[in-house]
């Protein structure tokens, strides 16, 4: 995705399911006739599902195991005389709605208030040589660096086997450990990544990458994350979620699903919708009955989740470059940032270091003198300033928090098969139209990203919502529901209408809007019909069917493999 350094331009149509808000209205049914549904985790993903499902007219019971909500967007405000976000900072979209499309994330807060969105274009970066030297770019001067430069803006051109990228590396060009740049290759991408180059899977992030649809644009926030997503989407959510609720079992072995939390209570639902993060589900705190898929196992098993930490400094004053707003450093302060320049009352005085795989793996273990390291590197960097003018500290570390830990997931060899063949869309997979998933972790468009998160909830939402795949269209101007059934190579749409309409029709798509299959286009008789269609060959993947009558249509997904 290459969130915050890089430059890509994708020729992709973006999926309707990924236009948010108004795309989701079109697509609600207009009455469900009730039902229940218990959501696991108030992060933005089951926040955003909640707020779909209950604007259908579904009631929604919210979990949390923790004191919080939010997830992984938590602000800070205690700490400098602007907010400064530990966990998700960066929302990615592309200011031209008409062009490659922004995310609704981004749309929403643009319609909201676009003077809080802040473009972190046109800053400088401060790069390390040495442990002691660094260059200020722009521009680029250094043959090394020039060189892993153009290794960051092409490897995604990559179409070999599914090796780790640090065994790329060495294997294609020399690089390890011990070559001089190899803090570059690390932070540029592990770091980027929320892990290690020694753990990315390199066809599978390629693959990724290409499917990233929300532009190159980056940017901060002038206010705190987490309360401008509650004042954008959650204030009448935010009141029913009930905190510090641990769910320990989900029985969907009946009609409907019974889940029990580790203070003893017990709920039940037509359906839950699992939006943990997914090293909860590789830690199997929750018991499945029956147990999970095996698809599913292995989705969990392999999808990557990185470690890591924030570490926040706040100085006296400001030491480094004007215009400085990047870092890349040498060994373990690793990436960092100021938060505090773009803001527009924010005193820049504070850098955010983030340190992530291993070398979050080691901070972790020292505690509170992990700061001192810090400092330490600082210094060499900046003559001794980072230590004479230290005023204060804060780590935030995302590998102790106990009903998250981990920053985001990542792909591992074997994560991506293909652009709709991979881990992440199995993880997605709803169980017996009873037990569905969201998170970052499920997006195959948009992973570790809060916008990506949100997508998953709209797209869980929807899926609840269809399922077991009755529609009704407004039935106060044209009466008429419709089942759509896939069973094998066949598709069966059952449809009963009060009235006659002369612009019936019925096709088939790919989940970004490209036709793939016209069933039919013609007159619609008033009455009972049962049509039945032979499904072409496709490749595997998600695809919509549509019904369209007097103006108004309705879709239903379906994976087919």
């Amino acid at each position: 995705m290459k969130r915050s350094r890089f430059i890509k331009n994708i020729a992709y149509t973006v999926p309707a399911i990924l236009l948010g808000p108004s795309f989701i209205h079109r697509l609600l049914p207009k009455n469900m006739g009730g039902g229940s549904v218990i959501i696991v985790g108030a992060g933005v993903s089951g926040l955003y599902a909640a707020k779909v499902l209950r604007d259908a007219g579904i009631t929604v019971t919210i979990l949390e195991a923790s004191g919080l909500h939010g997830g992984r967007v938590r602000s800070i405000t205690d700490f400098a005389d602007f907010p400064i976000e530990a966990g998700a900072e960066y929302v990615q979209g592309k200011e031209n709605a008409a062009g490659d499309p922004p995310s609704f994330l981004w749309s929403s807060i643009n319609a909201y208030n676009p003077d809080l969105l802040l473009n972190t274009g046109g800053y400088k970066e401060s790069i390390a040589l040495t442990s002691t030297t660094y260059e200020l770019s722009p521009p680029y001067w250094d043959d090394e660096l020039e060189f892993a430069w153009n290794f960051f803006s092409t490897y995604d051109g990559y179409t070999g086997d599914d090796i780790l990228m640090s065994d790329y590396l060495f294997n294609t060009y020399g690089i390890d450990e011990s070559h001089p740049y190899w803090h570059i290759y690390e932070n540029w991408i592990g770091a980027e990544f929320g892990t290690t180059i020694k753990r990315l899977g390199l066809k599978s992030l390629n693959l990724q990458e290409g499917l990233w649809l929300v532009g190159d644009k980056n940017y901060m926030l002038d206010g705190a994350f987490h309360e401008i997503l509650d004042e954008v989407f959650f204030n009448d959510i935010v009141p029913s979620i009930e905190l510090n609720k641990q769910v320990t079992n989900v029985d969907y072995s009946g009609t409907g699903v019974v889940v029990n939390c580790n203070d003893g209570s017990t709920y039940t639902a037509d359906k839950i919708l699992i939006t943990v993060p997914v090293s909860i589900l590789k830690e199997n705190v929750i018991a499945f009955n029956p147990a999970l898929p095996a698809s599913k196992t292995a989705a969990i098993e392999n999808i990557g989740m990185g470690t890591g930490m924030k570490i926040l400094l706040k100085f006296t004053e400001q030491f480094w470059d004007d215009d400085n707003l990047w870092f890349t450093y040498f060994n373990y302060a690793q990436s960092g940032w100021c938060p505090g320049l773009p803001k527009t009352f924010g005193t820049n005085n504070v850098i955010t270091c983030y340190i992530m795989g291993e070398k979050g793996e080691y901070l972790s273990s020292l505690g509170t003198a992990a700061v001192d390291v810090i400092l330490a590197e600082l210094d060499l960097f900046y003559d001794g300033a980072a230590s004479a003018k230290f005023v204060d500290s804060r780590i935030i570390d995302w590998i102790k928090e106990p009903f998250i830990k981990g920053v985001y997931s990542y792909p591992t060899p074997g994560t991506f098969e293909s652009e709709a063949v991979s881990k992440r869309l199995d993880l997605a997979e709803p169980i017996d139209c009873k037990v569905f998933f969201a998170g970052e972790a499920t997006s195959n468009n948009h992973p570790a990203t809060v916008h990506g998160a949100l997508e998953t909830g709209a797209r869980a939402a929807l899926e609840i919502l269809e399922c077991p795949g009755t529609i009704v269209i407004d039935t106060q101007s044209t009466p008429m529901q419709v089942e759509i059934i896939l069973a094998e190579n066949e598709v069966l749409f059952n449809i009963s209408s009060g009235v006659a309409a002369n612009d019936f029709e019925i096709w088939m798509c790919t989940s970004n809007g490209v036709s793939v299959k016209s069933f039919y286009s013609g007159q619609l008789l008033n009455g009972t019909h049962s049509l039945k269609y032979t499904l072409p060959e496709v490749a595997a993947g998600i695809y919509l069917f549509n019904v369209k009558v007097q103006g108004k249509a309705v879709s239903r997904k379906f994976y087919i493999k």
